[in-house]
């Protein structure tokens, strides 16, 4: 039975994490790491290798900012895939709201633009056959207690979600690379919801992993940041408000996505209101915008202006 996964970002953090519990708990033909460097993907699928006793992880390139990179990857696959984790992700490094070449910000490209690049490559060739989870964020509904303010459009209209994709919409305001990636995420699970009605024979939908620890998030802050948030706030202070949780639990929440029909197309799953963890619900219920069909159409229409 061809049941292979494809999982982006696979290299660390919950793409490594998903992949561990696929390979333990699953059956699979293959399990895909797209990862951008050579070097740490097969530094990850030895590791997973050794942790799992499973044998058929196999390493592939992809780097959401380079817009050939998901038509080589779709030619790479020796499968067709039964799901893919659209996982790849985080702020945009240094340089967050410099453009690559698609004119996508690099947020963007990281965070949506790549991915939905591949999505469409791998439905356009009939490799994807069943399921396509995009990581999502609370961040999309704004997250006061990490002071990202819920976003903030006027119009709602395809020309200022493309003023978010190239970097426009963030000109003369303050540039923080937080409250850019809410607007981003808000975006990609809009996105994600009208490519679900557009394909309704394939299962897509939005999946946060939450506030979880282990990942890289905080590779670009200072180093006391890091230090701080990597040994104590994360593993101690946050739980104890339900901002945040373990590694696997983020991982978790990805596999199920991925592995449960009862999660449903179209929708973008994360925590419950005022948390970063727990159980998940549709976040429409806590940002209608969210649901609104005629907002995901002009998302959709968007980011396909970036990808032609």
């Amino acid at each position: 039975m061809q049941n292979a996964v494809l999982i982006t970002g696979a290299n660390s953090g919950i793409g490594r994490e998903s992949a561990r519990q696929l390979a333990v708990h699953g059956n699979y033909s293959a399990i895909y790491l797209a990862c951008r460097n050579r070097v740490k993907a097969q530094r990850a699928r030895s590791e997973l290798q050794a942790l799992t006793g499973y044998t058929r992880f196999i390493t592939v390139d992809f780097d959401a900012a380079n817009p050939e990179s998901a038509q080589r990857l779709v030619q790479a696959l020796d499968n067709p895939l039964h799901g893919v984790l659209l996982n790849a992700g985080g702020t945009g490094g240094n340089m967050p709201f410099q453009r690559t070449d698609t004119g996508m910000t690099r947020i963007f490209a990281d965070n949506i633009g790549g991915h939905a690049a591949l999505l469409a490559a791998l439905i356009d060739s009939g490799a994807l056959l069943n399921t396509g989870v995009l990581a999502g964020s609370e961040a999309a509904r704004g997250v006061p207690a990490l002071r990202i303010p819920r976003p903030a459009f006027q119009q709602h209209s395809v020309d200022e979600y493309a003023a978010v994709i190239d970097g426009s919409f963030f000109e003369g305001r303050t540039r923080n690379p937080l409250h850019a990636y809410a607007y981003v995420k808000f975006l990609g699970a809009a996105w994600m919801a009208a490519s679900a009605r557009r394909h309704p024979n394939l299962r897509l939908l939005t999946m946060s992993p939450g506030n979880t620890s282990g990942t890289g998030a905080l590779d670009h802050s200072g180093l006391l940041a890091r230090t701080l948030g990597a040994r104590f706030v994360f593993p101690y202070v946050a739980p104890l408000f339900g901002l945040a949780h373990p590694l696997r639990a983020g991982g978790e929440r990805m596999v199920k996505a991925l592995t449960n029909p009862e999660l449903k197309t179209g929708l973008f799953y994360a925590s419950h209101a005022k948390t970063l963890t727990g159980p998940v619900t549709n976040q429409e219920y806590i940002y209608p915008a969210l649901g609104n069909l005629r907002y995901q159409d002009h998302a959709l229409q968007a980011v396909e202006q970036f990808l032609a």
